[in-house]
Parts: structure tokens; C-alpha cells; sequence
């Protein structure tokens, strides 16, 4: 314990504070030294002074430095006992050798016993007082039997000199303790009515409650709360107002809490009626001598923070929008469903719910519409199921029906019926305003297709990918073999992945020649996978299967920049050679094309823009012409050309070929193979043919097998070709040499005449 805190406990309760008493001290040392000062300088003009009056007066004089040493080190009670009882010792020890109780000096008494218990303690003035009583009582005795000599009474001088002296200081003292006291009475006014405002304008329920369970203080606010105001509260038993439970909660909270507690409990609201939830804090009250003075209560109102706290715990497993069950909850009922399954040998169906067309509904009313069919749906879905059954909503327009107790499987499609005629129903959206929709399903049966809740949920959602494969608003059970073909399609994006990262792609070059001119006019880009294990892929073993994902993309940006390098490093060794690049739709579309394009045109401006030729499939081309036509006007815009591959296969009609802007078109192989002997498909080509110089576009035949192929394409006017009659993909090292030995066949300089 600090000494301030000693003092202040050995103290008790003063007229002042600790302040203020030091500051009394301090103004009371600083008025007896200069006193004895004054004193002294008397006591000099006279030498003829006793020397009991020098020892005196040089206890006047010692004592304030003394008390003013004490008071800088905050001794305020060292330095009040010290200065009160050692002016007291020298106005009682100074009379019997004086004039005794005619001595001046005794008049300070009273002074000294007042500021004794205003500044030290009233025990320490009480003990002063009778000190002084019984000091007074032997010296009067010991003049009334003259056991002791007296010096004589003061001279009048002398005598009012220190009567003034003292008259003056006692008057000081009166005026400081006056103003200090009345500062301290206007802080305290201050005080309360900042207490009162705090605590009658706070929205914090206060109450005092005394030893005999009887309020002492509430405030307005308790008061309200309980139907009443405070003057009706204050002085009666907290049992009166209060059932027997709520009276004796906090007493019993108390013996537990060690003094102070807090709790929670609800309680009738008797000005609104309303039940509320009340947090209450608690404190133990006790008296000086550690006896039980009642206790102190502070209740707030935090009904509120009941409901926000329900309403998050409730959100943690339940859908904001639809208030249906979330995927966490959904999760531990599959759980559950599971065992119950096993336990009696029955089967569950999750269902897996995704409604078709949504997004369109939504970009159509907008989203306030979208939230009123999926609380509609919500609604539809859970009037389909019995009460132990689960509906759960994933998020977006993805719902989950679990059912439970399957004993049939014939049950199946009579439930699925039920549940897209429900969702099928038209939904009403506003004043004579409904709109239709419908949904695919997918099914897993536990535990047949899984025994774990992931495992059951994953397979339901690949099931709904198959209803809308199959043409939406339909169910499709669960397929272990559709399962096998999707673990092996993502394990062959994984292995592309890997095998791009390790280097493990190649292109090879396939060449083309103009036939009636007899001269290479370019080369085709063809990728080849290196695997470290199945030797030499061709593209048809990996490309169909990583189509549409993003390693598509990838390989993609790598296939044009090895074939911009190897343009530049053929440029460098004097061969400028046009190269094709096949390129996918989804690829195409990306919404970085065409900033990747520029990019590496930027970064080999030895190569120019003209010599690339990006290849898009006819199918491609025709899922969303105007897109298509727009991403080869920008391509085209940096010097790009582009060719239609595969040309014939996707029956596109004329609008669509004027609309595409692509400069080049290749003849599918498959109407090139047999034109030797098939008149139809020879047909075809020249069709193609012409159809192309019509509209100004260059033709290609691919896939030119033997030489003599070449005869009737170069009759109908077909001179560019490539194939494995011309040469076969070989490596770019590979390219130049076979460049500079290459010549125009006999066969075909016959028949370009």
C-alpha cells in the first residue's frame, strides 16, 4: 500500500481532502515562520530574554521548514502531526516558566485543536483536547501550590504583539480554509449534478439497495422500467416490486461472485409491456468497518444485442434470403440422414436443384423479381416434403431437397415430378404480373452412390449437369460411369497442366505450297506432347478434353509464342516464312486475347504482323457470329490475318460467311479424300471454290494425301494445299532444308497448262 493511500486510510473521513490539507498545511508553515521570524527579531531587541523563550521561539521557527520538507515529499500527515503537536508542545512547555496560565501562548489551544481535526484527524484532535485539559490542570496546580517558580507576567507590549500575531494568522487560516472549503462545496455541486445527469439522463437502469433489501437510490430510468418513479421505489422492499427470484438473483450472485458478479435474465418491461433481456452488474457495498452495507446494481437494456446475436447464430446455418437451411446445416442433416439410413436400412435422395434460365430472368425483371421467385421456390419446395425431410439453398438458384426414408426406387420419378410441377407452377411477381421457370435435377441415392455428405453432394451436382446436358427441366439420377469419365477428364488438365509447366509440348510444321506456282507459301503450327511416359501424343489424345478450361488458354498463349519465336529465329537464318496457329473458340473469346496478341507482336517487331495466321474452327465460328466477327476485326486491326478451318463441316450459311471477316478458307480433308472418285464431293470443293473467289477469300485444300490429288483441285481452281502428299509435320530445324530441296511435282506443272 502506497503511504498516500496509508494516510488517507488512517485519516477517515476530514472536512478536507488531502489537497486541501496540504495546501492549509503548507499556508500554515509558511504564517509560522514568518511569525517566528517576527518573534525572533523581538527577542533580539531584548537581551535580556530567557533562555527558555530562545528555545521556543526556535521551535517556531523550526518547525514550518521542518513541516515544509515533509509537505514536498507529500507527507501531508507526518507533516500536520509534526507541525499541530510540536506548536502545542511549545505553547504548553513555554507557560510554567512563563506566566503560566496567563502565558499567551496557551490561547492558541483552540486553534490547534480545531486545525488538528480539519487537517489531520478528529481522533488526533480529541486527543489533543484532553491533552490540553489535563496540561492546564498541573500547571494551574502547580501555581496554586507554587511548586513551580513563575518568570513573571508578559509585558503588554510583548503580550499584544503576540496576540496580534496570532489574531492574524487565525484570521489567514480562516479566510484559506473558508475559500478552500467553498471551492470544495462548488466542485462537490458540480460533481452531483454531473452525477445526477449521467445517471437520470443515461439509458443505464441504476439502484441502491441497503442491507434490509430496501431501495436506497434508483433512477428514472430503473423507475420507468418497472412502472414506476423513483420516490415510490425508494425506502420499500425490493420483494415487493419484484417476484422472489428476481429479488433474490442478485444476492445469490453475489455469494457466488466473491462481491461482484454479472448475469443475464429477462424481465417484463412494466411501461411497454414488452419482455426484455437485462444484463446486470453487481457490486457488494460495505461500511468503514467492513460490515454489510447492501449492494449496488447497474442494468442495461440489451434486448437488442439478444436479437443480433440470434439472428448471427441463425445466419451462420440458414440462408438470409429464403431462411431455408445453408450448407453448413444441410451438411450435418446429411450427416444424420445417413446414419438414420443405415439404421433403418432404408435410402436417402439428395437432390441437387438448379434452375434454368435464371440469370436471363434476372437481367430481364432485375433482381428484386429474381429474390421473390427464389422465396416463392422456397416456399413450393418445402410444401413438397414432409416435415423430417431437409430444404436448403447453396446459394444463388442452387437448392438442395434431401429426402429421407426412401423403402422404393419407383418412388423416385413420382417425387421428382412432384417437385418440378411445383416449380414449373406460374409465379406471381406483382399486380397481374407472372413469370414461368423451370429447373434441372440431379439425383444421388445414399448410400448407394456415396456415404459421405461431400461425397453424396458432389455427385448429385454432376448429375444436374447432366439433366441440362440432356435439355433441362428434368431430373438425372446419379452415374458412377459419368463419374469415371470426369475424374479421368480432370486428370488429364491436370497432366496438360504439368506437362506444360515441365516443357513437355512440341509444334511441328506441316508445309504449304502453291501447286500451280510451285512455291511454299507457309506453314501450319501442330502441337505435340512429349509425355515422359505414353511417348508422342497427338493433339486428338489431350486437346477435346481441355477444351473450355483455363490450361486451354494457357497452352494456347503458349503455342503462339513459341511459333512468334520460331518465326524470328527462322527470320534470322533468312527464311520468312507465314505460319499458322490454331487457335480454340474458348480461347478466342478470352477477354485478354487480343491484348496477349499485341504483346507479342510488340515483342518481335522483326516478325510482321502479317505472317501470323490464326486458324478458327467453322463451328467455332458459328456458337455467336457477331461476337466472332468483332474479336477478328480487332485481331485484324494489329495486321493478324485469320482463316476459317474446317470449312464445310458447319453448314453455315451465306449471311454467316459474308459476315466473318476472315481472309482465308481451308476445305475440311474430309471432302478432299475422295475426290478422285466421288463426283459429289468434287462437286463440293468447287462450290467452295468459287464461292470463295466471289467473295474474294483465298482457298486451301488440307489434307492432299497423294500427288494426284492435286490435278483436279488445280483444274477448278484450287492451288493451295497442304497434307501428307506434300510433306508430313516435321520438326522447325527440320523445315528449312526440306524448303530449299522441295519442287513442284511433273504431274502437276502438266496439269496447271
Amino acid at each position: 500500500m502506497s503511504p498516500a493511500s496509508t494516510e488517507q486510510k488512517q485519516t477517515g473521513k476530514l472536512l478536507f481532502d488531502q489537497g486541501s490539507a496540504r495546501q492549509m498545511l503548507h499556508f500554515m508553515s509558511i504564517a509560522s515562520l514568518c511569525l517566528g521570524l517576527v518573534i525572533a527579531m523581538m527577542l533580539l531587541a531584548n537581551p535580556a530574554s530567557s533562555q527558555i523563550r530562545w528555545l521556543s521561539h526556535l521551535g517556531i521557527v523550526a518547525l514550518p521548514l521542518i513541516a515544509l520538507a515533509l509537505l514536498k515529499r507529500n507527507h501531508v500527515r507526518a507533516a500536520g502531526l509534526l507541525l499541530l503537536w510540536g506548536y502545542w508542545v511549545i505553547a504548553l512547555g513555554n507557560a510554567p516558566f512563563t506566566s503560566g496560565n496567563r502565558n499567551v501562548g496557551v490561547v492558541t489551544l483552540p486553534l490547534l485543536i480545531v486545525m488538528m481535526g480539519w487537517l489531520v484527524s478528529p481522533r488526533q484532535a480529541a486527543i489533543m483536547a484532553g491533552s490540553s485539559i489535563l496540561a492546564l490542570l498541573g500547571i494551574s496546580l502547580s501555581e496554586h501550590y507554587n511548586w513551580i517558580t513563575l518568570a513573571g507576567p508578559v509585558s503588554p507590549l510583548s503580550r499584544w504583539s503576540i496576540l496580534t500575531a496570532i489574531i492574524v494568522v487565525t484570521t489567514l487560516l480562516t479566510l484559506r480554509a473558508y475559500r478552500l472549503y467553498t471551492t470544495r462545496f462548488h466542485e462537490q455541486q458540480h460533481l452531483a449534478a454531473t452525477l445526477e445527469l449521467v445517471t437520470e439522463r443515461s439509458p443505464i437502469m441504476l439502484a441502491s439497495v441497503d442491507e434490509e433489501g430496501c431501495y436506497r437510490y434508483v433512477n428514472r430510468n430503473y423507475a420507468a422500467f418497472h412502472g414506476k418513479i423513483p420516490i415510490d421505489l425508494i425506502g420499500t422492499p425490493v420483494s415487493a416490486h419484484l417476484s422472489h427470484s428476481g429479488a433474490q438473483a442478485p444476492l445469490l450472485a453475489l455469494k457466488h461472485g466473491n462481491g461482484s458478479a454479472r448475469y443475464r435474465h429477462s424481465r417484463k418491461n412494466m411501461q411497454t409491456g414488452a419482455e426484455c433481456w437485462l444484463e446486470t452488474d453487481i457490486q457488494q457495498a460495505s461500511r468503514e468497518d467492513g460490515s454489510d452495507d447492501g449492494y449496488y446494481a447497474i442494468l442495461r437494456d440489451i434486448t437488442d444485442e439478444i436479437r443480433i446475436e440470434e439472428r448471427i447464430a441463425f445466419l451462420a446455418y440458414h440462408d438470409a434470403l429464403t431462411g431455408l437451411p445453408n450448407r453448413a446445416l444441410l451438411s450435418d442433416r446429411l450427416r444424420q440422414a445417413i446414419v438414420r439410413s443405415e439404421r433403418e436400412d432404408s435410402q436417402i435422395l439428395v437432390c441437387y436443384l438448379d434452375l434454368d434460365g435464371f440469370k436471363l430472368l434476372n437481367d430481364t425483371w432485375g433482381h428484386t423479381v429474381g429474390d421473390i421467385v427464389l422465396t416463392q421456390l422456397a416456399e413450393r419446395l418445402q410444401e413438397c416434403v414432409r416435415g423430417t425431410d431437409t430444404v436448403a439453398r447453396l446459394g444463388g438458384d442452387e437448392f438442395v431437397v434431401l429426402i429421407g426414408g426412401i423403402e422404393n426406387s419407383q418412388e423416385i420419378p413420382v417425387t421428382m415430378g412432384r417437385l418440378l410441377g411445383a416449380i414449373t407452377r406460374p409465379m406471381s411477381v406483382g399486380t397481374d404480373t407472372e413469370v414461368s421457370i423451370s429447373a434441372s435435377i440431379g439425383v444421388a441415392i445414399g448410400p448407394h452412390d456415396g456415404e459421405d455428405p461431400d461425397v453424396l453432394l458432389r455427385h448429385a451436382d454432376q448429375a444436374m449437369l447432366m439433366a441440362k446436358q440432356s435439355g433441362r427441366n428434368r431430373f438425372a439420377l446419379f452415374d458412377t460411369g459419368q463419374e469415371q469419365r470426369t475424374r479421368t477428364l480432370y486428370q488429364i488438365i491436370a497432366n496438360v497442366e504439368k506437362g506444360l509447366a515441365a516443357g513437355e509440348f512440341r509444334l511441328v510444321y506441316q508445309p504449304k505450297v502453291n501447286m500451280r506456282l510451285g512455291t511454299i507459301v507457309g506453314a501450319e503450327a501442330l502441337i505435340r506432347w512429349q509425355h515422359p511416359e505414353d511417348g508422342l501424343l497427338l493433339p486428338a489424345s489431350f486437346l477435346p478434353y481441355i477444351e473450355g478450361s483455363p490450361v486451354a488458354i494457357h497452352l494456347g498463349h503458349w503455342v503462339l509464342t513459341e511459333a512468334m519465336a520460331q518465326m524470328s529465329r527462322w527470320a534470322a537464318h533468312g527464311l520468312r516464312l507465314p505460319v499458322s496457329v490454331n487457335i480454340s473458340g474458348h480461347h478466342l473469346q478470352d477477354g485478354d486475347f487480343a491484348q496477349h496478341l499485341a504483346d507479342l507482336l510488340d515483342a518481335h517487331p522483326d516478325v510482321p504482323a502479317e505472317r501470323l495466321e490464326i486458324e478458327i474452327l467453322e463451328t467455332t465460328a458459328m456458337e455467336d457470329v457477331a461476337k466472332i466477327a468483332r474479336i477478328i476485326r480487332a485481331s485484324s486491326a494489329l495486321g493478324v490475318r485469320f482463316a476459317l478451318d474446317d470449312f464445310g463441316t458447319g453448314y453455315s450459311s451465306l449471311t454467316y460467311f459474308r459476315r466473318l471477316p476472315a481472309q482465308t478458307l481451308k476445305i475440311d480433308k474430309s471432302f478432299i479424300r475422295d475426290i478422285l472418285d466421288d463426283q459429289e464431293d468434287l462437286a463440293i470443293v468447287k462450290g467452295v471454290v468459287a464461292l470463295a473467289n466471289s467473295f474474294g477469300r483465298q482457298v486451301i485444300a488440307e489434307g492432299l494425301e497423294t500427288l494426284a490429288h492435286g490435278v483436279p483441285l488445280l483444274e477448278i481452281g484450287c492451288d493451295i494445299a497442304q497434307g501428307y502428299g506434300i510433306a508430313h509435320p516435321m520438326p522447325a530445324d527440320a523445315l528449312p532444308e526440306w524448303a530449299a530441296s522441295w519442287k513442284a511435282p511433273a504431274l502437276w506443272l502438266e496439269a496447271r497448262h
